[in-house]
């Protein structure tokens, strides 16, 4: 009661003061003696009694006071003329009138839009700068002090302060006493609203931010006062409605309204930019939004609620009242280091929690848990990335925690004087979103600072080795030199960390080196996965963890158990390619490796066919034995050389057929006068429709080919160094990053790239194999193919 007493009070002094301000403006016309003062002038006491009404009525709305809020409102006192005066007359009038305000101001939470996340409720467009956006709605003025908006039990109600009252003029109302429109007298009161609490305020799009659906970051704000007219209309007594005076209610259906105003989603189609609805509304004195009078609170304004509500934010533990708490105050300061350190470990915690949840591993100990949602993300950054990206599409929390720790993160160490720990998580934020040179720049630079013994020391290696992988696996660089530094920064970080779940992360690094190597060793691999399930098998209590180990895309071809591995499915959108691409092996294996040790010699290996051009003389395909070869075993010859420099003997491997191959050869040349190529086939149909990747040994000359229909195009040359050594590594791919689909071959020579090679005209598969053009004869050693099924485009067509 007191409260209320209180507010009542507080409605009437700014009334008072307005009233005042109106006297003042009015000038040496409103002056009286003190006899003429005791009796008001009719303009004065219109002015007056308008200002009562539109103040009664907006308190009475605000404070959710129903029946003193329906005895001022025309629609209510109409229906109440329809339906007889009762409480159920006045709550369906009230009902009926807040559900048009909330579907005016009720807006879906933008996930996506770091700072508009959780919006929920609010203006959306006030700023005149987005007056002519296509989502601009023209709200009737009670729309800005309605429950709707505002809520409930959320703090001080807006203040209300007259401005200004137009003298008295016609207005033409329809619904009044029939469909055709009936004149009235009436008065606009220009009124000032004012939301004194910026944590509870309405939310409005800042000026100057864009408007349009984007991936683009956009500031909201809380508003902290606008400035609305309200309508009022008198002689109502003599049309038999019970008082002369009440605010005209634009949003309940059937209620009487001004003829020609329209209110909500502007622009209309045949009105573009809504400058009709604008002209009549000047014209007939209507109610609405004044323009370019909205203001917003800031950090400088509001300094005080802020501090106050960090403090309470950091008290408060984990939940989604305190997310919404943290979002809203980066609403009036988005750079407050102290804040975005809050939101930064919020967030992070939300994501790791996140990955829990979706991967389904458990372990006991908050720390360890951690940990192992880290390896979880390492894991989906480098394979099935659509966890991380999937933020547009608007169903993903995990996406959405991600990219806002990045950007408090980001924040918070841009300050300096921040903890280790927190650049060290920003590094591996960066990594998990596919930048591995900017976590590595964080991290080695971490590592530099660390003195040996650090116990952080060999997380930073670990880290370091994950940078390192992360972009070998994603740029499939091989045989980059960063392989070789990966294995020893995770060898060392074993070393160094103490706990088994570190020890785990370091070993798995290991894992995927030898699981990347080129060529690979399965018994090293092996090795280094034995080691991995020993310090797994340590981590107590945890559960769900080795199937993501043995089941994901880089090693599950690798290892016998993996394509038994069935890994949880999550939802996607419907354009997008089913998860069992990735969570299932497909029928066929996806990797092939001919070292031919158990082919009889002089005989063609076992799952090979041959075929020449057309013309071509017999090819001398066959496996022979090779003590000086790089396996020490077999090897497979073609040895005699065509006549011409425009024949070419194929070897195809006749049950494998692959889209995106990557493709790795041994060659030794044995031409004597060094006239001919040799090299790698693929995308072949048959001897007339084919593509050759060819190397001159003698002089580093590389070309790759097209055959089709037994015409050759040449779509590349390129001249290489070679390393001084018989044996050269030749290696193709088709490169493709899973939102592409153009053909594009890359090729590299001795583990360098030497060339990437574009052609629209690739076939979606074809067979693979060897091949020799011209004069040549070589030998060729460990032929390994790989089914690259993680590059298949995620939808049809590709976004690319």
């Amino acid at each position: 009661m007191k409260n209320e007493q209180r507010g009542t009070m507080g409605t009437y002094n700014r009334l008072t003061k307005g009233i005042l301000v109106l006297l003042a403006l009015a000038g040496p016309t409103m002056a009286h003696d003190s006899s003429a003062a005791a009796v008001p002038k009719p303009a004065t006491a219109g002015i007056e009694r308008a200002s009562r009404i539109v103040l009664q009525y907006g308190a009475a709305l605000a404070g959710g006071r129903v029946e003193e809020w329906a005895a001022l409102d025309l629609g209510c006192l109409t229906l109440r003329r329809a339906r007889g005066v009762s409480e159920q007359t006045d709550r369906a009038c009230w009902d009926d009138t807040l559900k048009v305000h909330r579907e005016l101001v009720q807006d879906q939470p933008e996930t996506g839009i770091f700072e508009a996340v959780g919006r929920g409720v609010g203006f959306g467009l006030l700023s005149e700068t987005h007056r002519h956006a296509e989502y601009w709605k023209d709200y009737m003025p009670a729309v800005l002090i309605s429950p709707a908006v505002l809520g409930t039990d959320v703090g001080p109600g807006p203040g209300l302060e007259v401005l200004d009252v137009s003298p008295v003029r016609p207005f033409a109302l329809r619904n009044l006493t029939g469909l055709e429109p009936v004149k009235v007298s009436g008065q606009t009161v220009t009124v000032r609203v004012t939301y004194v609490d910026p944590l509870t305020a309405p939310l409005a799009l800042r000026p100057g931010e864009i408007w349009w659906a984007s991936s683009v970051l956009r500031r909201y704000g809380p508003v902290r006062e606008v400035t609305v007219r309200f309508v009022v209309v008198s002689g109502l007594r003599t049309l038999g409605y019970p008082i002369d005076h009440a605010v005209v209610n634009e949003a309940l259906p059937g209620a009487p309204v001004q003829v020609g105003i329209h209110y909500g989603r502007l622009p209309q189609t045949a009105d573009p930019g809504g400058r009709h609805n604008d002209a009549v509304k000047n014209r007939l004195g209507a109610g609405g939004l004044v323009l370019g009078s909205v203001r917003w609170w800031d950090r400088k304004d509001a300094n005080q609620a802020f501090v106050a509500a960090l403090v309470r934010a950091k008290q408060m533990s984990s939940s989604p009242e305190r997310t919404s708490l943290l979002t809203r105050l980066t609403l009036i300061d988005q750079a407050d280091p102290a804040l975005h350190r809050l939101i930064a470990y919020d967030r992070l915690q939300t994501f790791l929690r996140e990955g829990l949840l979706k991967s389904g591993i458990s372990v006991s100990g908050e720390a360890v848990a951690a940990r192992l949602a880290e390896l979880y993300w390492n894991l989906q950054a480098q394979t099935w990335r659509q966890e991380l990206t999937d933020v547009a599409m608007g169903h993903s929390a995990a996406a959405e925690a991600f990219y806002q720790a990045i950007e408090s993160f980001e924040r918070v160490t841009a300050g300096g004087q921040t903890a280790h720990e927190e650049h060290r998580q920003l590094g591996v934020l960066y990594r998990w979103n596919n930048d591995p040179r900017a976590a590595l720049a964080v991290h080695e630079g971490l590592l530099m600072g660390t003195a040996p013994g650090d116990p952080l020391r060999g997380r930073l290696l670990s880290d370091v080795a994950w940078d390192r992988i992360q972009w070998l696996s994603w740029e499939r660089r091989y045989e980059h030199p960063w392989l070789e530094q990966a294995r020893q920064e995770a060898e060392q970080a074993i070393q160094e960390v103490k706990e088994p779940v570190d020890k785990l992360m370091a070993a798995y690094a290991l894992v995927l080196v030898e699981a990347l190597r080129v060529p690979r060793e399965p018994a090293h691999l092996q090795e280094q996965l034995h080691i991995a399930k020993t310090w797994h098998d340590r981590i107590s209590g945890a559960a769900g963890v080795w199937p993501y180990l043995i089941g994901n895309d880089v090693v599950k071809a690798l290892v016998p158990a993996g394509g038994q591995v069935t890994l949880p499915r999550t939802v996607r959108a419907s354009d997008v390619s089913n998860v069992e691409i990735h969570a299932e092996p497909p029928p066929q294996d996806i990797v092939w490796q001919w070292n031919f040790d158990q082919d009889a010699p002089n005989a063609l290996p076992v799952g090979f066919v041959t075929v020449s051009t057309p013309g071509a003389e017999p090819s001398g395909w066959r496996v022979i034995s090779d003590d000086q070869s790089p396996t020490r075993g077999k090897v497979v010859v073609q040895d005699r050389p065509c006549e011409t420099g425009e024949c070419a003997h194929l070897l195809l491997a006749d049950r494998v057929r692959t889209t995106y191959p990557d493709i790795v050869v041994q060659i030794q040349d044995l031409s004597a006068n060094g006239g001919g190529e040799a090299g790698i086939a693929l995308a072949a149909r048959d001897n007339r429709n084919f593509y050759a990747v060819t190397l001159n040994a003698s002089t580093g000359l590389l070309t790759t080919r097209r055959v089709l229909e037994g015409r050759a195009t040449i779509l590349g040359q390129t001249t290489v160094k070679l390393t001084q050594r018989p044996w050269h590594s030749l290696r193709v791919q088709r490169i493709n990053f899973i939102h592409l689909d153009r053909g594009r071959l890359g090729v590299f020579v001795d583990g360098a790239q030497v060339a990437a090679v574009d052609d629209a005209l690739l076939p979606e598969d074809g067979l693979v194999g060897l091949v020799t053009y011209g004069r040549t004869a070589a030998n060729f050693d460990s032929l390994h193919v790989l089914d690259l099924v993680s590059n298949r485009p995620l939808s049809r067509p590709a976004a690319y």
